[in-house]
């Protein structure tokens, strides 16, 4: 082989080979290569160095992040009623058919129970009897009120006249005294005397008939006080009989309302299982099972899909985030809605957070049961990138050579989600400062120096020049 065919191969080669074969290995080939050609020159001693390969390098940009988050489902109502009977009775009438829309309190259905009817005009009558009792015992307690009156004002006079027994009875007494010195001394006869001596004893006899006649009028008092309190008690008794007549009514004519079948909301009867005259009995009676609903109102002017968000992209998911779904029964039709909410825990089976969207259904466009493709829009912000061409990913590890002292160092590094040509880098491997002690994850800081251009071609600690520092 002509010296001139093998300098052109060695130029073939990439760097890396091409400063190995500047060694000795291509003085022996050059030295080999005269031998065949008998060329009579010595190769020289030493092989030239070759010099540090130029790189170019980048720094972590922030940016903002957007993806979206694709997952099948079902279109379901946002809500979906199913209706029974409160009460047993008769159908007496039926109002609507499957697919009827229907206004909040419309009567879908109407039942007849004759035995209740009757109880609640009883409840009624009771009601009006309780009224007459408070009547009654107002009036007792007016009565009542007035002997007390009359009880109050005899007290009063009796007081007053022993007031006037007890004055007199003091007058005669002094009488008494005064004709007894009197006589004593022989002024006026005994005879006088003792007509004002029985004088004062009648006086005293007047004072305790009217003390007597104080305390019966004082007990009297009592008495009517006594009867007022009773007949205010018996009117505080009658206002609670009649407020307890009036919730047996409003109860017995709350159980009639049940006799209406009313729509719980706008929507649609999307299920009917009853006609006229079927006797219904109450769902509360404990039939053994489930019993087969009267109705299935649907509510049309806002509508669900739920999807399940792989374990991955659970955390990115946020409430009020923008969601579109397309529906292929409708031609793949899309319709955007919001995110309303999320499970927030993972399912432990699938590993999956369960996710609600709803969308609005003015027009009922969207129908519970529609197959549909939901995509949930993902807004990241401050994310720290690197270009997809400064990172390599060799048996199972992701790495990128990270600029230190003028040498390219191997660094493993964790990343995220990807947007065009720029990944998320999340942590980097750094090596423990002492010897023996395992390497530690940290976060990227956005300072870090990362060659950008054929990171393949360089190996681990090898010396490079940087074409432009950022």
């Amino acid at each position: 082989m002509s010296l001139a065919r093998l300098l052109s191969a060695l130029l073939g080669f990439p760097w890396q080979f091409r400063a190995l074969l500047c060694s000795g290995t291509v003085a022996g080939i050059l030295s080999a290569s005269a031998g065949c050609n008998h060329a009579s020159e010595a190769a020289p001693a030493t092989a030239p160095t070759s010099a540090p390969p130029i790189v170019a390098t980048v720094r972590p940009e922030r940016r903002s992040f957007s993806r979206t988050i694709e997952q099948p489902g079902l279109i379901e109502p946002f809500e979906q009623t199913p209706l029974y009977a409160k009460i047993s009775g008769f159908v007496q009438n039926v109002n609507v058919e499957i697919g009827a829309r229907v206004r909040k309190g419309d009567i879908l259905a109407e039942l007849w129970v004759p035995e209740m009817e009757e109880e609640l005009r009883q409840k009624e009558t009771l009601v009006a009897q309780a009224r007459i009792g408070i009547k009654q015992a107002e009036k007792a307690v007016q009565v009542a009120t007035a002997s007390l009156q009359t009880a109050q004002s005899l007290v009063a006079e009796t007081r007053a006249n022993l007031k006037g027994a007890r004055a007199n009875c003091e007058r005669w007494n002094s009488e008494s005294t005064r004709f007894e010195k009197l006589a004593s001394r022989e002024v006026i006869d005994k005879q006088s005397r003792d007509e004002v001596n029985h004088q004062f004893k009648a006086a005293e006899a007047a004072c305790e008939l009217a003390e007597a006649k104080i305390r019966s009028a004082e007990a009297a008092l009592s008495e009517a006080e006594a009867r007022r309190d009773k007949a205010e008690a018996d009117l505080e008794a009658a206002r609670n009989h009649q407020l307890v007549a009036e919730a047996e009514q409003r109860r017995m004519a709350a159980l009639l309302q049940y006799a209406k079948i009313r729509a719980p909301f706008d929507g649609v009867v999307s299920q009917r299982h009853v006609d006229t005259g079927h006797f219904l009995q109450s769902s509360s009676a404990g039939s053994g099972g489930k019993a087969e609903p009267l109705f299935v109102v649907v509510r049309m002017d806002l509508v669900r899909i739920f999807v399940d968000v792989p374990e991955a992209d659970a955390i990115l998911v946020r409430k009020g985030a923008v969601a579109r779904v397309r529906i292929q029964a409708l031609n793949d039709r899309e319709f955007e809605g919001k995110v309303a909410g999320t499970s927030w825990a993972l399912e432990p089976g699938q590993r999956t957070l369960r996710t609600e969207i709803d969308f609005p259904n003015p027009e009922g466009t969207l129908r519970p049961g529609m197959y549909a493709y939901a995509s949930i829009a993902i807004h990241r912000p401050d994310v720290l990138t690197l270009p997809t061409a400064a990172i390599l990913t060799r048996d199972g590890q992701t790495f990128c050579y990270c600029v230190e002292n003028d040498k390219a160092v191997r660094t493993l590094i964790r990343v995220g989600a990807r947007q065009g040509t720029a990944l998320e880098v999340l942590k980097k491997q750094q090596h423990a400062s002492t010897g023996g002690e395992r390497p530690i994850w940290v976060d990227f800081t956005g300072r870090e120096v990362v060659v950008q251009n054929h990171p393949g071609q360089l190996i681990d600690g090898q010396v490079i020049s940087i074409a432009s520092r950022q």
